[in-house]
């Protein structure tokens, strides 16, 4: 199984580099405000958008084709179905402190995503040679964007 390692461009970014057995695949930029998200693979440029009033919810594009979508199942609960190209995927944290997510097709779980560290920014996933690494991409932008509404929660409180 091939795994991405994710780290942050700097101290204050939610940015991060994004590597796949050693060698940079991309960077993840996530806009400070609105949380958008944008990257290049392959030399195709793909987009995030948040979705939804709180943006729990997120749309993957290329150009103006929807790749894949992520949903919110629930607001008490981190846990998104991923769609994309009539296929279901969930994602959903392994306890309460959100520090783990698996990857679940039905019940069988594909893949594994922790956070690392105080912040929760860095990040290893771990998922099978069949999901798309656009995918696994948009995986941690999911997850990113997770554990900086955490972090934005904890410091206004």
């Amino acid at each position: 199984m091939p795994t991405l390692e994710v780290e942050p461009t700097g101290w204050a970014s939610w940015n991060a580099l994004i590597t796949s057995r050693g060698q940079p695949l991309t960077e993840l930029t996530i806009s400070t405000w609105k949380s958008r998200g944008a990257f290049e693979l392959e030399g195709q440029a793909f987009t995030i958008e948040p979705q939804g009033f709180w943006h729990h919810n997120a749309e993957l594009r290329r150009g103006s084709t929807i790749i894949a979508k992520a949903e919110r199942k629930s607001a008490l609960r981190r846990s998104w179905v991923l769609t994309s190209a009539g296929h279901g995927l969930t994602l959903e944290t392994l306890s309460w402190r959100g520090r783990e997510f698996v990857l679940l097709l039905g019940n069988q779980e594909t893949g594994r995503v922790t956070r690392k560290g105080m912040t929760g920014r860095r990040l290893s996933l771990t998922f099978p040679e069949d999901v798309p690494e656009v995918l696994q991409i948009f995986l941690t932008y999911i997850v990113l964007c997770q554990a900086k509404r955490e972090m934005a929660a904890a410091s206004s409180g």
